[in-house]
């Protein structure tokens, strides 16, 4: 077991963060080049592959952190333990709130509606899914002892909700185009690890720190990050009817590699700082 507070002992964390990025933008081209394969008759991907689109997301960025911290398998069974959990909280949680509240009626009604609804509606609860998740499955595991594993176990509990999020509009939509389907996917999957590495690194602060008061500032600004990004990515995608899903992903890989770096530099400068 890892000495509690290192600086950073497990510089493969920030690794595998990079990588998934990467990782996940490469996944669309492939699907882009697989497209016409993929396409039924009527000129539409089957129910099947849409699924199969909505999970490989999750399953590549588990696998990286597989490889990346392989000389300490025991962290992966929490990481998987956080993805489920915050999966089957958002099936149980998030859904059922966010499809019976109007929210879509809300978020066209105007910008101002559009980005409070965003903020606190949706926001609000995709946030307090991933809370739960990590609060009750990991937190008080000898295993995180870093505050980067808040980052880790934050980002699983985001792959996890997306990955439910995915598979339900996946089984909802009438028809999927491959790679629309496939850039929307990675784009939640890219936003919602984003967020939940925000809560999470804040968890890790209070966890190996004991700063409790900031798991609620964690909260406060993974959910106005969550809303105001979400928000932004509906006003990019579409120009008038039109979707437009790469100024989506565009935006979403800006977002998770600034907020990947902003982490970074942020446990760092504490680690140094503890180390003085």
């Amino acid at each position: 077991m890892r000495d509690r507070g290192t600086p950073l002992a497990r510089r493969s964390i920030w690794i595998a963060q990079g990588i998934a990025i990467a990782g996940l933008l490469i996944y669309v081209l492939v699907v882009r080049l697989l497209a016409p394969a993929l396409l039924t008759g009527g000129g539409a991907a089957s129910v099947g592959v849409g699924v199969v689109l909505a999970i490989v997301p999750a399953l590549l960025w588990l696998l990286l952190f597989y490889v990346q911290d392989a000389k300490e398998p025991e962290p992966l069974g929490f990481v998987l333990r956080v993805a489920m959990a915050s999966g089957i909280i958002a099936g149980a949680v998030a859904l059922p709130i966010l499809t019976r509240v109007p929210t879509r009626a809300w978020l066209g009604a105007g910008a101002v509606t559009g980005l409070i609804v965003s903020i606190f509606a949706v926001g609000s609860v995709q946030e307090f899914c991933k809370y739960l998740a990590v609060r009750f499955t990991v937190y008080d595991e000898d295993e995180f002892d870093e505050v980067a594993d808040g980052v880790t176990y934050g980002t699983a509990a985001g792959v996890g909700l997306a990955t439910v999020l995915n598979l339900w509009w996946v089984l909802n939509s009438p028809s999927i185009a491959p790679v629309p389907a496939a850039l929307r996917i990675v784009v939640t999957t890219l936003a919602q690890a984003a967020f939940g590495g925000v809560l999470g690194f804040f968890l890790g602060r209070a966890k190996i720190l004991g700063e409790q008061s900031r798991v609620l500032w964690g909260f406060l600004i993974a959910t106005l990050l969550n809303g105001v990004v979400t928000f932004l990515l509906r006003e990019v995608s579409r120009s008038g009817l039109t979707y437009r899903p790469w100024n989506g992903l565009i935006v979403a890989a800006v977002v998770t590699a600034t907020v990947t770096l902003i982490l970074f530099r942020a446990e760092r400068q504490r680690a140094g700082g503890s180390a003085a």
